[in-house]
């Protein structure tokens, strides 16, 4: 990657504390494209993805990959984008290259990933217009909104299971407003609500992505999902399935009704002590009751660090986390009728991407 005194143009929506002077000018690869930086889009552990253009000036995102990211895990993420391409779906993310860095950074990988260029994600939205009003509460968006959105979530990930493909990282910020939107905040209403000029998103993301087994053998438990979105059977030691993902969606769609988490951990000092805070507030807040055969599945697993010898001590319904608690109006209760629809605690009773999309409060989108 080229480097020189030039800082690069900056993104409107770009994660806080970038330092424009430590990024390169541009994204050079081993076939002689190059490819100028307008700004980093996002990052994590092991990627950065920066907002790019090539020399006709075409929008594209570049994704490069740190050396925490593993060969397997990179193999597995253009697979995907390799299925996506021969099915295409306009809710999910293109690849437009796949390549080698001439010279990578230290601490980088020569694969990149060139994408598709979007918008900002819902996280980032959602931040900015917190922000905007000066942090005192955090926005949300309207019922008609998330149900636009949400819609859309579940074709693509519908189109992703009928590809053989689990996501696996369904959450705020992988899902992405298809170009640079506008957006205004009504702050005279109880909760500010974000209202936006354009709802078509993409699902971005593949990196935590796995293909479905091989019919007649079963998945293999891995720990997947983002702990706050992370379905229950993954808490327990269960393997995932298809419908893991459909927990994911529905939180999302919850937290964007409340513009934070709707299952975030509330004590612990050690990460096993916060996952067994945040497992035991799903089971209460959705007034769940588990299954004999969840719990024997777990056990023979062998997999789960909880104790679940709280479900023996339980008085009764904790009515102050039940979900429906979370409502601010009657006129919400469609959304809530579907989420409770959706958060099914056991997988095998939760519905399919299928049923979820024929439901009534998403059918007439």
């Amino acid at each position: 990657m080229q480097q020189d005194d030039q800082q690069s143009p900056g993104y409107d929506y770009e994660p806080p504390g970038v330092d424009h002077r430590a990024l390169p000018v541009s994204v050079q690869l081993t076939n002689y494209e190059e490819y100028f930086l307008r700004g980093v889009f996002g990052q994590g552990g092991s990627s950065v993805v920066f907002r790019v253009r090539d020399r006709n000036g075409h929008q594209y995102a570049a994704k490069v990959l740190t050396e925490k990211a593993s060969r397997h895990s990179i193999q597995r993420e253009l697979e995907t984008y390799q299925r996506i391409a021969q099915n295409p779906h306009i809710n999910l993310l293109t690849l437009h290259l796949s390549e080698k860095l001439l010279n990578p950074s230290p601490g980088y990988r020569d694969d990149v990933f060139i994408t598709e260029a979007c918008g900002p994600s819902i996280k980032d939205i959602m931040m900015r217009a917190k922000r905007d009003i000066g942090n005192v509460q955090s926005p949300t968006f309207s019922i008609n909104a998330i149900k636009s959105i949400g819609r859309q979530v579940g074709e693509a990930l519908f189109h992703l299971e009928k590809l053989k493909i689990y996501h696996l990282d369904i959450k705020s910020a992988n899902v992405t407003f298809m170009s640079t939107v506008k957006y205004d905040v009504d702050t005279n209403l109880a909760q500010p609500s974000i209202t936006m000029n354009d709802l078509q998103i993409k699902l971005i993301d593949y990196g935590n992505s796995l293909p479905h087994s091989t019919p007649g053998i079963p998945e293999i438990y891995k720990l997947v999902q983002p702990q706050n979105l992370r379905a229950p059977e993954i808490f327990m030691g269960i393997p995932h399935s298809e419908k893991t993902d459909v927990w994911s969606m529905g939180y999302l769609m919850g937290q964007m009704y409340l513009g934070k988490s709707i299952f975030m951990s509330r004590t612990g000092a050690t990460q096993i002590e916060i996952q067994q805070s945040q497992f035991e507030l799903i089971v209460n807040r959705m007034n769940a009751t588990i299954p004999e055969e969840m719990i024997e599945v777990s056990r023979q697993g062998r997999k789960c660090t909880l104790d679940l010898n709280f479900l023996t001590n339980r008085d009764g319904n904790n009515h102050q986390d039940f979900s429906l608690n979370l409502m601010r109006d009657m006129s919400d209760f469609p959304l809530f009728e579907f989420l409770l629809f959706v958060l099914v605690f056991n997988p095998v009773e939760r519905p399919s991407f299928e049923e979820l999309l024929n439901h009534k409060f998403l059918a007439n989108c």
